[in-house]
């Protein structure tokens, strides 16, 4: 049952924890370099707002917000970072801090607000509404529609799904804070990419799913700067970790870090296929400036995926509830328990040399732990 068409996830027992047999060679896609391979088309943007302008990134959107957005810089301050009390990472002999991205805000949380800055500034700026899609579950539309509410921005989501299915928590959030929901069918949310594909729902600035597009990578800058900051009396990381759906916080980490002597950056796919998100990535770095050689060594994680995206099987809902019993960090099976269920196997298996500083980005998304009963049992 697709996680999108009702309003709750169901977990399985289908999928097995990562392999501790699989060498780590053949669990990470390190980056390459000179591919010939031609990447997936661009997203698409309606024609009054081409997402890819040349000025974007020296407009004043990018230096100064418009006075609106001050009522959301609350958000755009540097994250808290905690070091992790967690017996694997200290059997290990490995320090993990975490990023706390998911502390800012309750509906606008994680990188989802990053990402939408820049948009939501332009969007102020041009007196417009703004236009985006997601799954039922989407914390990207669920933060798009918040952010429009406080800031008085019509938003409209294109959703994947049924209209008669019940709404999910997400899209009853969404639509509470005036979100516009427009539900099409599979087939037609698989031409997301296509230029005229927004265009045919309704106006406004297209933000492709997730946020993906140059604006989200270069909105990035400021989290991806805070999150090599070291913390007081300490080195900066060696390794940083985060999960990845769109690709769009990788590739802003990177764009924006540049090259960096003993730094390493590593993405955790959360979906099938996640191979071919190597040259979503590098995409996104092209199309925003950046180039292979102006980045820090980075790669991606495989085998984290557990099933599928939005899959939990019940060896992850037991990881999960065994983690925040331990930490008291609280995650969700989308994105960050993945993320942490792969650390926690490298860490298992000596993958990570000791005294390693680990950097772990909390990309937030907790609203959507609503899907999974087995998480919210008193």
């Amino acid at each position: 049952m697709s996680p999108h068409a009702a309003a709750s996830r169901q977990t399985s027992d289908e999928t097995q924890p990562l392999d501790a047999d699989v060498p780590a060679s053949q669990q990470e896609a390190s980056r390459m370099g000179g591919s010939e391979e031609q990447s997936p088309p661009s997203c698409a943007s309606l024609p009054s707002f081409p997402p890819h302008s040349p000025s974007l990134s020296s407009s004043p959107l990018c230096q100064h917000s418009p006075p609106a957005l001050e009522n959301l810089l609350d958000l755009f301050t540097p994250p808290p970072v905690e070091r992790l009390d967690w017996s694997m990472a200290h059997d290990a002999g490995v320090i993990v801090e975490c990023l706390r991205a998911d502390t800012l805000d309750n509906e606008i949380s994680g990188n989802k607000a990053w990402k939408l800055r820049l948009p939501l500034a332009r969007a102020l700026s041009e007196g417009c509404g703004i236009i985006s899609c997601g799954g039922g579950w989407s914390n990207h539309l669920h933060a798009l529609a918040a952010a429009g509410t406080r800031l008085g921005i019509a938003t409209h989501g294109l959703v994947r799904g049924h209209p008669e299915a019940p709404l999910t928590p997400t899209l009853a959030d969404a639509r509470a804070n005036g979100m516009q929901l427009s539900f099409i069918s599979r087939a037609e949310y698989k031409q997301r990419d296509q230029e005229d594909f927004a265009a045919r729902h309704g106006d406004g600035l297209w933000v492709p799913e997730g946020g993906g597009s140059i604006d989200g990578v270069a909105g990035l800058a400021p989290l991806a700067e805070a999150l090599v900051a070291p913390l007081a009396g300490s080195p900066a990381p060696q390794l940083v970790l985060l999960a990845c759906g769109s690709g769009t916080t990788l590739a802003g980490v990177l764009s924006t870090l540049g090259e960096r002597d003993g730094l390493r950056v590593v993405g955790v796919p959360t979906m099938n296929h996640g191979d071919q998100l190597y040259h979503r990535v590098r995409r996104l770095l092209a199309e925003s400036g950046g180039s292979e050689q102006q980045t820090p060594e980075w790669g991606l994680w495989l085998g984290a995926q557990a099933g599928g995206f939005a899959k939990a099987p019940a060896w992850l809902i037991d990881f999960i509830q065994r983690f925040e019993a331990e930490t008291g960090l609280e995650i969700e099976p989308v994105y960050t328990a993945k993320l942490f269920a792969a650390l926690a196997h490298h860490l298992a298996n000596g993958l990570i040399a000791p005294s390693t500083r680990v950097r772990v980005l909390h990309t937030g998304g907790l609203q959507g732990r609503r899907g999974y009963p087995a998480l919210n049992l008193a």
